[in-house]
C-alpha cells in the first residue's frame, strides 16, 4: 500500500492557534523506575493536525460522536492553491479549477504548511465563503488544510471573525486543520484518512492524517 504521511508531530511546544492550551509530552513513568515507559500528555482539543465538529464553533451544533466516520475518510481531490500572499483570500477560480464532482474530501493546498512554527504561518491564505458554498453546494462536506485555520487569522488591528467556520458548520461540515506535506501525494486516485481519536462528545480531536494511493488499495 501506498501512504502519505499528512500529520505534525505531536511533541512539547509545537505551535498552536493563539489562545489555545500548550501541548507538554513528559515521561511519567519509566523502564528504570516502574518497569515501564509511559508519557503524560497534556493538549487542547485542537492540537496539531486535528479535526473540528460543528460544535466547535456552534452552541448546538454536532459533537465529534455524532459524526459519521465516512466525514473522516474517502476518495480526495488536492485544490492548487499555491503562490498567494499572506493573509490573501484564495481565489474562487483556484476551486473551480479542481474537479470536484464526486470526491468526498477536499484538500486545499497553500505550502503554508512550511511555515509551520513560526510567526509567518498566522498569516495564511483562507477561502471566501463563496469558495466554501461552491464546495457546499457540489457535496463536499469535509475540507481538510495545509495551514492554521479555516477563517483568516487575525493580525494587529484586524476583526476576529469565524464567519467561514459558521458556513461550514451550520452545513453539518468537518474542518481539518494544520496539515502538511501535501506536496508528497504524487499520485491521482486519492484516498484520504483523517480518523480523530475518539474522545467522545467534543469539538474536535487530534489526528493521524494520512493519504492512500486508490490503485495500491
Amino acid at each position: 500500500m501506498v501512504t502519505v504521511d499528512l500529520s505534525h508531530v505531536l511533541k512539547s511546544g509545537i505551535q498552536v492557534y493563539p489562545g489555545d492550551p500548550e501541548v507538554v509530552i513528559i515521561p511519567a513513568l519509566s523502564v528504570g523506575n516502574d518497569l515501564v515507559n509511559v508519557q503524560s500528555i497534556h493538549m487542547g482539543s485542537q492540537s496539531g493536525t486535528h479535526v473540528d465538529s460543528p460544535w466547535h464553533v456552534i452552541e448546538h451544533g454536532l459533537k465529534l460522536d455524532q459524526i459519521s466516520l465516512e466525514h473522516f475518510f474517502g476518495r480526495a481531490v488536492i485544490v492548487d492553491a499555491t503562490g498567494l500572499h499572506p493573509r490573501q483570500e484564495i481565489p474562487h477560480e483556484r476551486f473551480q479549477a479542481a474537479e470536484i464532482d464526486s470526491p468526498r474530501i477536499i484538500i486545499v493546498k497553500t505550502r503554508w504548511s512550511h511555515y509551520f512554527g513560526s510567526s509567518k504561518y498566522l498569516e495564511h491564505p483562507f477561502p471566501s465563503l463563496k469558495s466554501l458554498q461552491y464546495l457546499l453546494d457540489k457535496g463536499v462536506r469535509t475540507i481538510a488544510l495545509d495551514f492554521l485555520s479555516l477563517d483568516r487569522t487575525p493580525g494587529d488591528g484586524e476583526e476576529f471573525t469565524l464567519q467561514n467556520h459558521y458556513l461550514w458548520s451550520s452545513a453539518g461540515g468537518v474542518i481539518g486543520e494544520n496539515f502538511t506535506n501535501i506536496d508528497a501525494i504524487n499520485f491521482p486516485d486519492i484516498w484520504l484518512s483523517m480518523l480523530p481519536l475518539n474522545l467522545g462528545d467534543v469539538d474536535g480531536a487530534p489526528v493521524r492524517a494520512v493519504a492512500i494511493d486508490g490503485k495500491s488499495l
